[in-house]
């Protein structure tokens, strides 16, 4: 009878999938500005490794501890994505929006509450880019809480919007759509161990400490994508404002002004002629991103800057010169 056979064929196939090499690369987020650790410095790691917001534990959200945010007003965050892994990774010309999340926990008389919002995914063949999603939640507020989602942008995803609010201790974040991104990342590659700097990758439009003891979250990723037949996961990185601090954060800096366009082409044959392969491509220019309203109202995003680079391993000092990241080993992007 051929049911054995057939049965038979069927395990060895299995066995074969099962035994074979994954193909993946991964990226890690750490924090250069917008916030600042209770024990200082920059770039600002996540120490307890995770692979998505979602698997996110109390022990995750409560490291690195932060200082709360000088001013109420909206800020964003400058992030850097650094490649971990031994492979290559190419960002695709259509990209996912940033993943958020947001919690308060430690309020006294009240249970945790986190809130995720995922990224929406770059569409495919010229398909529109899915919205990202907006969680919100709201338990005993006097204030308000308006959380945003950003806007597709053609192809490219959506960014998500969580806000988490409790006895009047809250945070809403919204994260960059891949329309922002692809300023940065589209059509570029980082090798093994190098890294580029995100302007607004996500940003907090609200925030308000009622209680001493409450500790207020905030987390982002960027949602897996493939490329080049690579799956490439970014591990999510996250952080707890833990109180109020005597010092005032470092500003951030100033939108870089417009290039002369003997400059522009300086920089671009300096791109064009840099070893190695990773090299970004800077996007067309536009205004910042529109916002899907989760609640209410209707806002604008300031867009990220222009001018930015990729760092080799080994790079040094940075300075930030008119928005471009400058240092001993960095090449600026064409």
């Amino acid at each position: 009878m051929p049911t054995r056979p057939i049965r038979i064929l069927a395990a060895l196939a299995a066995a074969s999938v099962l035994a074979a090499p994954a193909h993946g690369a991964i990226l890690t987020l750490s924090v250069l500005s917008g916030v600042m650790s209770t024990i200082g410095g920059a770039p600002i790691v996540e120490s307890l490794a995770q692979e998505s917001l979602t698997g996110s534990t109390l022990a995750q959200l409560g490291d690195p501890a932060l200082f709360d945010p000088a001013s109420a007003d909206g800020f964003g965050l400058t992030v850097r994505i650094t490649n971990t892994s031994d492979r290559e990774v190419l960002f695709p010309e259509f990209l996912p929006g940033v993943s958020v999340l947001t919690s308060v926990t430690a309020v006294p008389g009240y249970s945790t509450r986190t809130n995720v919002a995922a990224g929406g995914a770059a569409g495919r063949l010229g398909a529109p880019g899915a919205e990202g999603a907006v969680s919100r939640t709201a338990i005993d507020l006097s204030l308000g809480l308006d959380v945003y989602a950003s806007e597709i942008m053609g192809s490219h995803g959506g960014g998500g919007g969580a806000g988490t609010g409790v006895a009047d201790n809250l945070i809403a974040l919204t994260g960059a759509s891949g329309g922002d991104l692809a300023d940065y990342l589209a059509g570029l590659t980082l090798a093994p161990g190098e890294w580029i700097d995100v302007a607004d990758f996500v940003r907090v439009t609200a925030f308000h400490r009622e209680s001493e003891l409450a500790r207020i979250a905030l987390g982002f990723d960027l949602p897996t994508f493939s490329s080049g037949g690579i799956s490439v996961t970014t591990a999510a990185w996250t952080g707890s404002f833990v109180g109020p601090s005597s010092e005032t954060p470092p500003a951030e800096p100033p939108p870089a002004a417009a290039e002369p366009a003997s400059l522009a082409l300086l920089l671009g044959g300096l791109g064009a002629g840099a070893a190695g392969s990773g090299r970004g491509r800077r996007g067309p220019g536009r205004k910042g991103p529109k916002q899907r309203a989760g609640v209410e109202g209707q806002g604008v995003v300031p867009r990220p800057h222009d001018d930015h680079a990729v760092a080799r391993p080994g790079a040094g000092r940075d300075e930030r010169r008119g928005g471009l990241a400058r240092g001993n080993d960095l090449r600026p992007d064409a």
